[in-house]
């Protein structure tokens, strides 16, 4: 898939902000909110799939997802940010980037999401990949997470379900 070609000779304001769902989405909108506030953002919540969960129902995390598109919308408006456009992308990360990428003009992208997805010394990151993908400017924001500890959802359940309690 080659969107090197997506480069227009006149640049674009608005931002492709790409944020797994597993991240904490207070710390994305304070980022966001902290950079030009007038510039327009798209937002992308991949069903991004974690651990082995991609041996699995590739689409399991999309209620996950679309929590977390919701939360940081919510926090996006009440911040003052102009939100232009927001969905929940394809479980792959870099599909939901090229997904994004063909259907909107954007200048940068800027991808939330833990640990050696977002490291620019990693080869094979998103980040770098993303670069290499559409021909624009990837910013990784490595962010903590904004879900139960590991040990915890493996415990509890499914994904970012709460926890229920089984009583016998």
């Amino acid at each position: 898939m080659d969107l090197e070609r997506h480069a227009d000779p006149k640049p674009s304001d608005a931002t492709l902000i790409l944020a797994d769902w597993a991240v904490d989405p207070e710390a994305v909108v304070s980022v966001c909110a902290a950079r030009d506030q007038k510039s327009a953002l798209h937002l992308v919540v991949p069903a991004w799939l974690h651990g082995l969960d991609w041996a699995g129902d590739p689409w399991a995390s999309v209620p996950c997802a679309r929590r977390q598109l919701e939360r940081i919308v919510e926090l996006c408006l009440t911040a003052g940010l102009q939100v232009e456009s927001a969905e929940v992308g394809d479980p792959d990360p870099l599909d939901a980037i090229g997904d994004a990428v063909r259907t909107r003009h954007v200048g940068e992208i800027m991808l939330f999401a833990r640990g050696r997805h977002v490291a620019a010394a990693h080869p094979l990151s998103v980040a770098r990949r993303a670069e290499r993908l559409t021909g624009l400017p990837v910013t990784g924001v490595a962010t903590g997470s904004g879900s139960r500890p590991k040990r915890r959802r493996f415990l509890a359940g499914a994904h970012c379900a709460p926890a229920t309690q089984v009583r016998y």
